[in-house]
């Protein structure tokens, strides 16, 4: 008798325990650095999880499912707002801000257990599927280690990136909050629950309806994570019916109940989808093109376990229709589907995210497996594993992630100090809210929450996760429900008030992954792997950017003054910008210094 996979759990315990050290490393410097001086900040993985963590804050505070935190709009029966990303994809925002609301702790305080139980469950979910395939417990454990802590190398990612390129740093990507990192596991959980309608047929509906309900869950979590499943899903009915022709009547049972249950999700997300903003696709940056994208790295990799299961078939090491050669043949095939996709379809949406988030370590698993396999032999004559070996291969594995985390100390140390010394003139403006007693204006459509004007727009990106206000402009902008010209209006008005002229605003223009340059042109002129169709930034663009700003600023007037009507303004204690513009229109008070920054109070002159 088999022993059974469910067995003894330990050494996926203690695997997940190692991934779960390594990803807090970060956390753990910033604890260390700041000391007793630490203002609640969590650590920051990638700059996008700020708009994250400000939304599951907004849901926290008790603002409806449809908000925006940056602008302050909130859906009311007066007033509706169109469905947006996070709106849409609302299950791991409610997963989150549910049980910190029941706390009662921040969404800061909320990402930082995240971090904690994201890379915990990861493991123990990669481990669940491979210890069902090969029927091996240490192995899966040692493998689920392999796959964690590869996955930034799988992607063409980490140090590797940062030794030949020098930019976009990543590593242990599935860990951004809170996408994908607080339903990555249920995507490893889906692919067993899978195996095992196929594989116990006592069972196969139960497990089939299980499936189908963790694939419900996607729908409405992740658009990346959920199309790479229904890919994996097509994969492999489309191998398991060519391998098993004769078991159509039986298996499609299995397949038909996943799919009937995705179905009936799938209505309510398109009606969501219907009613999104109607700036939603260009500020997710959905591309209209057929081009080929054939050398990621995940597709390449997906490509050498395709010939390492030919190779394996060839020689006899294999038999290509056992159920774990075909799940080990999805594993590979789905990469190139879902990064070729476009080549039919015609749409190419930020493919990136699927190179850094899911289908690196999808070829992990399909290359770990069918190595295994490969090793083993056919028809059951098993070679007895080398667990020492696997031992090895994890110490390497660990060593090299533990180099990719900590090999950006110095600049994870500096975005720390500089995000938690933010974070207290933030909440400080929470405080401000509570005594003020009323946050919000219900007669103002734009501006319904008092609106802060930072001069550094980083502190404009963080402020939704520790205060309730809105800000007039932060570089996430093009990323919300706006009004067509919303954002380049509010841009422009930010400038302004900072006392950026037209040879500044061209400087900024100029450099490299700059953030007045993302505002003005987009993100995907800026980051490359945003779009299949890079342009770069031409001379030319910016002479007429900058032509336009100026025409707008020297026609400034007190009709542009009162689109947007501040309450706040916070600028750095040393170096501040000049305020001239802004002391035109606006009346301050004499400020109060809040770590390294001024909080002012501001009045409209009349």
């Amino acid at each position: 008798m088999r022993r059974s996979v469910i067995g003894n759990w330990k050494w996926a315990f203690w695997s997940a325990v190692a991934v779960t050290l390594l990803s807090l490393c970060p956390q753990i410097l910033m604890w260390g650095v700041r000391g007793p001086k630490w203002n609640g900040s969590y650590a920051e993985l990638h700059g996008d999880e700020w708009v994250y963590s400000a939304y599951v804050q907004a849901l926290i505070d008790g603002r409806p499912r449809r908000n925006d935190p940056y602008t302050g709009r909130d859906d009311r029966p007066d007033h509706p707002e169109p469905e947006s990303l996070f709106s849409i994809q609302f299950v791991p925002a409610y997963l989150i801000a549910v049980p910190a609301r029941i706390v009662g702790v921040s969404s800061s305080t909320a990402f930082i257990a995240l971090g904690v139980l994201a890379p915990f469950f990861a493991c123990l979910a990669i481990f669940w599927l491979i210890a069902n395939v090969t029927q091996d417990q240490r192995l899966a454990a040692a493998a689920s280690v392999v796959v964690l802590c590869f996955g930034a190398l799988a992607a063409g990612e980490g140090l590797i990136h940062l030794l030949s390129s020098g930019s976009q740093y990543s590593f242990l990507p599935f860990l951004r909050r809170y996408e994908p990192a607080a339903i990555f596991p249920l995507v490893f959980v889906f692919f067993t629950l899978v195996w095992r309608s196929l594989s116990d047929r006592r069972l196969a509906f139960v497990w089939a309806v299980a499936a189908g309900l963790v694939l419900d869950a996607l729908i409405f979590s992740y658009f990346y994570l959920l199309t790479i499943s229904v890919a994996w899903l097509a994969c492999l009915g489309l191998l398991w019916f060519v391998a098993y022709p004769g078991s159509l009547r039986r298996d499609a049972r299995s397949f038909l109940t996943i799919l009937l249950l995705a179905l009936v999700a799938l209505i309510p997300y398109f009606v969501l989808l219907s009613r999104r903003s109607v700036t939603m696709d260009a500020g997710q940056k959905l591309t209209l093109s057929h081009a080929p994208d054939f050398f990621r790295t995940p597709e390449l990799l997906g490509l050498a376990v395709i010939v390492l299961i030919v190779f394996g078939a060839v020689r006899g090491r294999l038999n290509w229709r056992a159920p774990e050669t075909l799940f080990v043949a999805a594993f590979a095939v789905t990469p190139l589907i879902v990064f070729i996709q476009q080549m039919i379809t015609g749409r190419s949406l930020q493919p990136f995210h699927y190179e850094w988030f899911i289908a690196n370590y999808v070829a992990l698993v399909g290359g770990v497996v069918a190595s295994v396999i490969i090793w083993r032999g056919p028809q059951g004559a098993k070679r007895p594993m080398r667990y020492r070996f696997a031992a090895r291969l994890v110490f390497i594995a660990i060593w090299w992630a533990a180099i990719e985390v900590l090999a950006p100390t110095k600049v994870i140390i500096r975005d720390s100090q500089f995000t938690d010394r933010a974070a207290a003139v933030c909440q400080r403006l929470r405080q401000l809210s509570r005594s003020d007693g009323i946050i919000t204006n219900t007669s103002s459509e734009t501006d319904p929450r008092p609106l802060v004007l930072a001069s550094d727009n980083k502190v404009s990106v963080i402020l939704p996760t520790f205060a309730p206000q809105a800000v007039l402009w932060a570089p996430h902008f093009d990323f919300l429900n706006l009004g067509p010209g919303e954002s380049r209006a509010r841009f422009y008005q930010y400038l302004y008030y900072t006392g950026i002229d037209g040879n500044g605003l061209a400087k900024e223009l100029d450099q490299p992954l700059s953030t007045f340059a993302a505002a003005a042109f987009g993100h995907e002129r800026v980051i490359p792997d945003l779009s299949v169709q890079a342009r770069p930034i031409t001379s030319e663009e910016i002479a007429s950017q900058v032509a336009d700003y100026q025409a707008y600023s020297s026609s400034f007037s007190r009709e542009r003054a009162v689109q947007h009507i501040l309450s706040y303004v916070i600028v750095p204690f040393v170096g501040g910008p000049d305020l001239s513009n802004l002391d035109r229109w606006y009346e301050r008070d004499k400020g109060e210094q809040v770590g390294d920054y001024i909080l002012y109070r501001v009045r409209l002159r009349p």
